[in-house]
C-alpha cells in the first residue's frame, strides 16, 4: 500500500490551504484548528468583498508543496505566485521535501481534522453568509490583511522561540517537520467550568457551567499554518488545554534528550530543575502541568506551555539558557580543532559561557600548542569553568574533592571574643549539613530554655504584685483591726490575670536589651532559622502538597488572581524539583456573586487547573453556614467533600473502572457531590470542579485570598516535615503586602512587622510557636488525628466551627495529641499577607480576637448556673500536658484583651471614686499610677528594646530603627487609647449571648471623599461618640457649680482628670485622625 504524502501552504495572494496525496488518486485537505478565521465573526459585506478570505473560487498557481519562509519576517507566508501549478508539479520530488504521514489512518485523521475543525459544520453549497461554501478540496485564501492579534502573537512568539528558524532551507523544500510551532488558545471550552445541576433542573440547563456537555472543546490556532506535522501537536495541546504552547525542535533539545537513558522519566537540567520526559506527543495530556514544560523522546522535542501567553517567550529563553549550560556542563570532552583557520575566533566559547577574561584570552601558543593547534590544559580549564557555572548560576553546592572531604566535613569553629562564642553551637559548612548519600533523618533539635525562664520571671513578678497587695491589707489590719477590708482579696485573681501580660512585657523588653540573641540565628525545637539541608530520601520522593485557600467575595483581578499567580510560581518551582502540588479553593462566594463574576471566576480556575468547592448560600433552602466567621465551616465543607472523593475513588479503582472521557477523580467527585446532596435530603447540592486538584496531599499549605508566597518554599517544608515526624505545623513569619500605602496602612504594617519579629524572638527563646491560621504548612495526617465529632450534627470535623479562634483550637488539639508546632523565619519575608486598609476593618479584627478569647475563657452567662463561668476548653488547656510556659504565655495574651477593655470603665471608676469618696484603702491602685507604668513599659522601654533588638540582630542601623519606632508613637497612642470600648462590646456580646457578626475584611483599595466618610463614621461610631459625649458632660458638671461644693471635682485634680480625658479623647478622635480619606479633606 502506498504511503500518502500531505502538504500545505498558506499564501499571501492567490494561494490557499491545500493538500495533495501523491500516491493516491484522491486529495485531502487539512490545516491548523483555528488558522481559518471564524465565519461568525465576519459580516456579509466582508464576505462579499472580492479579496475576502472566504471567497470560494479556487485561485490559480497554488503550490503543491508548502514552502519554508525565506526570512523570519515572513514566517508562515509563502510567496506562491511564481510557484508551479498542480498540473506542473514535478512527480520526482525527493521524499525529504515531502511531509510524510505514516499510513492511511493518519492521513484520514488529518483530513478529518480539516473537515471538523476548519470548515463550518453545515452542508456544502450554501454559506451562512450567502456565498458558496468551500468544499474540503478547495483552497481558502487568507490575506495578510486578515491577520488579527492572535496571528501577530503567533508570529512574534514563533520568531523569538524558534532559534533554528533563521536557517531556512532552499525554496520549495518542506523542512517544517524539522522545526517546531506555536499554539494559542482562541476560545475556551467551558469544560472545567463545572457546577452540578440545580435542584429544580436535573439536566443542568439553569445552572452555571451546565453547558459542559455541549461544549465543543477549546480551540487553538497553530503556527506555522502550512505544517501538517503540527496536527498531533495541536491535538495534544488541545487535550492539555493551556493558554499557549510552544514546540521546540532544535539541536540543543536533541542533544539533551540524547543524553538521557531510555528508562529515565526526567532530566535534571540543574540542581533545581527536573523536567519530565514523555515518550511521544500523544502523552502530553498526562504531563505534570505545573512544570510548564515536557521533553518528548520521539521525536526529540521540547514542549513549553503556560497559563499566560506573556510567559511563553521568557520561558523559552530560560530553557534555551538552561539547555546550553546543561550540554556544556555534561559534555564528554572538547574535540581538537581541525585546522588553524577555524570559523570560531579564540575565546568565543569562553565568552559565550561567561569565562573569566584570563581564561578567554588563552590562545594556541599560550596552551603550548604547535602546528594546527593543541588542547593541552584546555580540558581542565573547561571542567573548572563548568563547575564554576554550576555553582554560581544554579546555586548547586560543590562536592569537595576526595582528598579534602575530611577537612570539609569538619564544622567551622565558632567566632570567639575573649573566649566567648556568640553562637550557641557552631554552624557547620553547607557541604557538611547532611549526608547526601545516606539521607538520614536529622538529630533531635535542642530545647532553648530562655523562654520558660522569662515566663517564670514574669509570672513571679505578677505574683509579687499580688502579694504586695495582701501585705498592705495585713499592715492596715494590724493598725485598726478591721477585717472587712479582706473582702478586697476577691479581686486578687483578676489583678494577677490582668497584670501578668504587663509583667511579661517588662521582662521581655529587658531581655531585648540585655539578653542573648544568638539563638535567633539557630534552629531549635520550636523555631527554624536555617533551611533544612538537602536530603535525597525526600528530594527523590517529594510529597504532594495541597494549597488550600478559603475565599468569599474578594475581587478576582485585584486580590485572588495575584495570590494564585504567586502560588503558581511556587508550584512551578516545586514541580521542576520533582514534586506535585494543586490549588484547592473553598469558594463561599461562588453561589452568591453575579453570573458575570461567577463565569469569570470559573474560567480563571479552569485556566489555572484549580480545584474548587462552593457550598450553597446561607439560609438558602434551609442551608446554614455555621460559625461567626464561617472560615472554619467553609474549609470543613471542602475537606469533607475531598474525603468522600477519596472513598469513592478507592471504590472505583477496586472495581477497575475505566476513564471513559472522564478521569477517575472527576467520576469520584461527582459521586461525592451526589452523596452530600442525598445526605441533605436532596435540598443542598455543592458545586465542585477538577477532582484531581481536590485530593488532599500529605502536606497542606493554608493561605488567605490576599497572600504572596516565595517561589521556593514547598521543598523546604517537605524536608522539614520529613526530619521531624512529630511536626504538625510550620508557621512562617509573614511580611506585609501593601496595596494602599497611606499612613494608616503604613502604621498597621509597622505594627504587624514588629509583632512578627517579637514572635520570632520569643520562639527562638523556646516559646511554643503560635499558629495564626495562614501561611502555614500542616501535616494532613496530623490534622485527621486531631479531628473530632461535632456534637451539634454528629459529623467529624477538622476545624472548630464553634470558635472564632479556630486556629488556636487546632494548635491546642495538636499539642495535646503529642505533635509539635514550629515557627520559621528562613523564608526571609517571602510570605506576605494583607493588612487592614481602614480603621473600621482593624477594629473589627481586634473585636474578633477579643470575642474569641472570651469564648475560650468564659461560658456565656446563661450557662453559668449549669456549667460554671470557666469554659471546658480553658479548663482542659490548664490541666493538659502542654508546657507550663506555653500556658503562661497564652493566658497572658488572652488576658491582655481584658486589660485593654477595662481602660474605659476603670478610668470612669477612678474619676468618681477618687473624686467623690472621702477616703480609699491603700490597696487601691490609682489610674494615674497605672498610666505612668504603662507609659514606661510599652512606649518607653518597648521602643528602646525593639530598637536594640533590630540593631543587635544586624537588621537595621540603631538610629534609623529608633526614628522609625518613635515616629509611630502618636499613631499607636490614638489607636490603643481608643480601643477599649470596642473590645468591651465584643466581650460583653459573648457573655450576654448577643449575636455579633463581622463581614470579611476589605482587601481592595476603595477611594473615598470627605462627604462619604463623615456618614460612615457616624454610622460605625455613634455609640462611641455618645459615651464620650456623656463622659465629657459628666466632667463638666462635676467641675462646675451645678453640684454642691463638697461634690465638686476641681480641675487641679489632674491625677483624676488626665487618665479619663486621655481615654475619652482617643476614643473620639480615633475614627477621625486615623482615617486617611477624611484627613486629606478631599471633596
Amino acid at each position: 500500500m502506498a504511503t500518502p504524502y500531505v502538504s500545505y501552504t498558506r499564501t499571501t495572494l492567490g494561494g490557499g490551504i491545500r493538500s495533495s496525496a501523491v500516491s493516491q488518486a484522491s486529495s485531502a485537505s487539512s490545516s491548523s484548528s483555528s488558522s481559518a478565521p471564524d465565519p461568525s465573526a465576519r459580516t456579509a459585506a466582508a464576505v462579499a468583498h472580492p479579496n475576502s478570505p472566504y471567497h470560494s473560487a479556487t485561485l490559480p498557481h497554488v503550490p503543491v508543496y508548502g514552502q519554508r519562509p525565506h526570512v523570519p519576517s515572513q514566517l508562515g507566508v509563502a510567496h506562491a505566485w511564481d510557484a508551479p501549478s498542480d498540473e506542473d508539479a514535478p512527480d520526482d520530488v525527493h521524499d525529504a521535501e515531502r511531509i510524510e504521514v505514516a499510513d492511511d489512518d493518519a492521513a484520514n485523521a488529518v483530513r478529518e481534522v480539516y473537515r471538523t475543525d476548519y470548515l463550518p459544520s453545515h452542508n456544502h453549497g450554501a454559506s451562512p453568509y450567502g456565498q458558496p461554501q468551500p468544499h474540503p478540496q478547495d483552497g481558502v485564501t487568507i490575506l495578510t490583511s486578515d491577520y488579527d492579534e492572535v496571528d501577530a502573537l503567533l508570529h512574534v512568539i514563533y520568531e523569538r522561540t524558534q532559534q533554528d528558524a533563521w536557517f531556512a532551507p532552499a525554496p520549495g523544500a518542506l523542512a517544517d517537520a524539522s522545526l517546531g510551532g506555536v499554539a494559542i488558545r482562541v476560545s475556551s471550552s467551558g469544560a472545567g467550568v463545572y457546577a452540578a445541576p440545580a435542584e429544580d433542573d436535573q439536566n443542568g440547563s439553569a445552572t452555571p457551567g451546565s453547558d459542559r456537555a455541549a461544549a465543543e472543546g477549546p480551540q487553538f490556532r497553530v503556527f506555522p499554518y502550512n505544517a501538517p506535522h503540527l496536527v498531533p501537536f495541536e491535538a495534544a495541546v488541545r487535550a492539555l488545554n493551556p493558554v499557549g504552547a510552544v514546540l521546540v525542535r532544535s539541536a540543543s533539545v536533541t542533544a539533551a534528550v540524547g543524553k538521557v537513558p531510555a528508562h529515565a522519566h526526567s532530566i535534571d537540567l540543574d540542581s533545581e530543575t527536573r523536567i519530565q520526559i514523555l515518550e511521544r506527543l500523544a502523552d502530553l495530556p498526562g504531563a505534570e502541568k505545573d512544570q510548564c514544560s515536557a521533553f518528548i523522546r520521539k521525536p526529540p522535542s521540547l514542549v513549553l506551555f503556560a497559563p499566560e501567553v506573556e510567559m511563553l517567550v521568557p520561558l523559552a529563553a530560560e530553557f534555551e539558557e538552561k539547555l546550553i549550560k546543561y550540554i556544556w556542563r555534561t559534555r564528554a570532552s572538547i574535540a581538537p580543532s581541525a585546522h588553524r583557520g577555524s570559523l570560531a575566533a579564540p575565546g568565543v566559547l569562553a565568552s559565550l559561557f561567561g569565562a573569566p577574561p584570563a581564561a578567554a584570552a588563552i590562545t594556541e601558543s599560550d596552551a603550548g600548542g604547535e602546528g594546527e593547534g593543541s588542547t593541552v590544559g584546555l580540558r581542565e580549564l573547561a571542567e573548572k569553568e563548568a563547575a564554576r557555572m554550576d555553582d554560581e548560576e544554579r546555586g548547586k553546592e560543590r562536592v569537595p574533592e576526595p582528598k579534602h572531604e575530611a577537612e570539609a566535613a569538619q564544622p567551622a569553629p565558632p567566632t570567639k571574643i575573649l573566649g566567648w562564642s556568640w553562637r550557641l553551637q557552631p554552624r557547620p559548612k553547607k557541604a557538611a549539613d547532611a549526608d547526601h548519600e545516606k539521607g538520614g533523618v536529622a538529630k533531635e533539635r535542642k530545647l532553648v530554655m530562655l523562654g520558660p525562664f522569662y515566663a517564670g520571671c514574669g509570672a513571679g513578678l505578677a505574683a509579687y504584685f499580688v502579694v504586695s497587695g495582701v501585705s498592705v491589707l495585713l499592715t492596715e489590719y494590724a493598725l485598726d483591726g478591721d477585717a472587712t477590708r479582706f473582702a478586697l482579696m476577691a479581686t486578687l485573681p483578676l489583678i494577677f490575670c490582668v497584670s501578668i501580660f504587663f509583667c511579661l512585657q517588662l521582662i521581655g523588653n529587658l531581655s531585648l536589651i540585655l539578653g542573648p540573641v544568638a539563638q535567633y540565628h539557630e534552629n531549635s525545637a520550636y523555631y527554624s532559622a536555617i533551611k533544612p539541608a538537602p536530603n535525597p530520601a525526600v528530594d527523590n520522593n517529594l510529597p504532594h502538597i495541597t494549597i488550600q485557600c478559603p475565599v468569599y467575595k474578594e475581587s478576582l483581578s485585584e486580590t485572588i488572581a495575584p495570590s494564585v499567580l504567586s502560588v503558581k510560581k511556587a508550584m512551578q518551582t516545586y514541580a521542576r524539583q520533582g514534586g506535585t502540588s494543586a490549588i484547592f479553593i473553598c469558594d463561599d462566594g461562588m453561589q452568591i456573586i453575579s453570573d458575570e463574576l461567577r463565569r469569570e471566576r470559573m474560567e480563571f480556575y479552569a485556566n489555572h487547573n484549580i480545584g474548587w468547592v462552593a457550598r450553597p448560600a446561607h439560609n438558602k433552602d434551609g442551608f446554614f453556614r455555621k460559625g461567626k466567621f464561617k472560615k472554619a465551616s467553609n474549609m470543613n465543607y471542602g475537606l469533607a467533600l475531598s474525603l468522600k472523593l477519596e472513598k469513592h475513588l478507592a471504590a472505583l479503582e477496586a472495581a477497575g473502572a475505566a476513564e471513559d472521557g472522564e478521569c477517575l477523580e472527576d467520576q469520584a467527585m461527582h459521586l461525592a457531590v451526589e452523596e452530600i446532596y442525598e445526605e441533605s435530603g436532596r435540598r443542598h447540592r455543592p458545586w465542585a470542579c477538577n477532582g484531581k486538584s481536590l485530593r488532599a496531599g500529605e502536606i497542606i499549605l493554608i493561605i488567605d485570598a490576599d497572600t504572596i508566597v516565595p517561589e521556593d518554599c514547598f521543598r523546604d517544608a517537605a524536608r522539614e516535615m520529613y526530619e521531624s515526624p512529630d511536626l504538625a505545623i510550620i508557621q512562617h513569619e509573614s511580611d506585609v503586602m501593601q496595596v494602599a500605602h497611606h499612613y494608616f496602612e503604613n502604621g498597621i504594617t509597622h505594627f504587624t512587622r514588629r509583632i512578627n519579629r517579637c514572635i520570632s524572638y520569643g520562639c527562638a527563646n523556646g516559646e511554643v510557636a503560635p499558629f495564626v491560621g495562614h501561611n502555614a504548612f500542616l501535616r494532613w495526617s496530623a490534622m485527621q488525628d486531631a479531628s473530632f465529632f461535632d456534637a451539634d450534627d454528629g459529623k467529624r470535623k477538622i476545624w472548630s466551627e464553634s470558635n472564632v479562634s479556630e486556629d488556636f483550637d487546632m494548635a491546642l488539639r495538636l499539642l495535646l495529641g503529642g505533635y509539635t508546632l514550629r515557627w520559621a523565619t528562613y523564608s526571609e519575608g517571602g510570605f506576605k499577607e494583607g493588612v487592614s486598609l481602614t480603621v473600621v476593618d482593624e477594629l473589627a479584627r481586634w473585636q474578633k480576637y477579643a470575642y474569641g478569647c472570651d469564648e475560650i475563657i468564659f461560658n456565656p452567662l446563661v450557662r453559668w448556673w449549669r456549667k460554671g463561668p470557666i469554659s471546658d476548653q480553658l479548663r482542659g488547656f490548664v490541666w493538659s500536658m502542654a508546657p507550663v510556659h506555653y500556658k503562661i504565655g497564652m493566658m497572658s495574651y488572652m488576658f491582655s484583651y481584658y486589660g485593654i477593655a477595662a481602660a474605659t470603665v476603670g478610668s470612669i471608676l477612678n474619676y468618681t471614686l477618687l473624686g467623690l469618696a472621702p477616703s480609699l484603702d491603700r490597696f487601691y491602685l490609682k489610674s494615674f499610677e497605672i498610666l505612668l507604668a504603662c507609659t514606661v513599659v510599652f512606649p518607653g522601654l518597648g521602643n528602646l528594646g525593639f530598637t536594640l533588638l533590630e540593631y543587635r540582630l544586624g537588621h537595621r542601623n540603631f538610629f534609623a530603627a529608633l526614628v522609625e519606632n518613635l515616629r509611630w508613637v502618636p499613631f499607636f497612642l490614638f489607636f490603643f487609647g481608643g480601643l477599649s470600648m470596642h473590645l468591651s462590646t465584643a466581650i460583653l456580646a459573648h457573655l450576654f449571648s448577643y449575636d455579633m457578626t463581622w463581614g470579611s475584611t476589605g482587601k481592595e483599595v476603595e477611594r473615598s471623599t470627605f462627604w462619604i466618610e463623615v456618614p460612615r463614621i457616624w454610622q460605625n461610631f455613634k455609640l462611641t461618640f455618645t459615651i464620650c459625649a456623656l463622659a465629657i458632660v459628666m466632667m463638666i458638671v462635676f467641675t462646675s457649680n451645678a453640684v454642691p461644693f463638697e461634690w465638686q471635682i476641681q480641675g487641679y485634680n489632674w491625677a483624676l482628670i488626665i487618665p479619663l480625658s486621655l481615654c475619652i479623647g482617643c476614643h473620639a478622635l480615633l475614627p477621625i485622625v486615623l482615617n486617611p480619606w477624611l484627613m486629606i479633606f478631599s471633596y
